[in-house]
């Protein structure tokens, strides 16, 4: 569900905004490998996730109940998710290249500030992914310090966005209870 959510992004900013320039000004994947190496091309924007939180305010507490004949299955409520991506912006080495770089950053801004709402009736390649949502989420300073030392790179123009309500379910596993057929109030000695 994931791996959807972040090429979904990856290809509608693509298709939407850079009218399938070549190569490819918008990546996912990981910014840098263990090495601390930088993964993406100068003047391309790399999407990665950055962090993965559990919406809590939209939670369901109960577990889902469905009967079948004589049994009641079970399975547990599903996950909302929040991603929070980053949008990173490789500026090179090369005045042509930062000038590139600052143009794609732009242009992912320009296409979430126009269409932040994604549902899988208007987008089918969303599927199964019900709907996102995708805002701005500022970070501090400091914030974006301890981001990028965990990273382990340099810092590069980026911004975040917070992609609410990933819904994860996997469904009826099979866990089954028995269902009460009747209610007796005959009342006996134990003993």
């Amino acid at each position: 569900m994931l791996d959807k959510a972040i090429s979904f992004l990856q290809n509608i900013i693509w298709k939407k905004q850079f009218e399938n320039e070549n190569p490819e000004p918008v990546l996912a994947g990981p910014l840098f490998n263990e090495k601390g190496e930088l993964q993406v091309g100068a003047g391309v924007v790399g999407l990665m996730i950055a962090n993965i939180e559990e919406e809590k305010v939209f939670k369901t507490q109960l577990q889902k109940q469905r009967r079948t004949e004589n049994d009641i299955e079970v399975a547990n409520p599903e996950i909302k998710l929040n991603l929070y991506v980053l949008a990173a912006a490789n500026p090179g080495t090369n005045a042509g290249s930062y000038d590139t770089a600052l143009k794609r950053l732009s242009g992912v801004i320009t296409y979430f500030q126009g269409t932040s709402y994604f549902d899988k009736t208007d987008y089918t390649d969303l599927d199964p992914i019900e709907y996102m949502i995708v805002e701005l989420y500022s970070l501090s300073f400091e914030q974006q310090n301890q981001l990028w030392a965990s990273l382990g790179g340099k810092y590069m123009p980026s911004v975040i966005y917070k992609v609410r309500l990933v819904v994860i379910d996997k469904g009826f596993m099979g866990a089954k209870e028995k269902a009460i057929m009747e209610i007796d109030n005959r009342l006996s000695r134990i003993n």
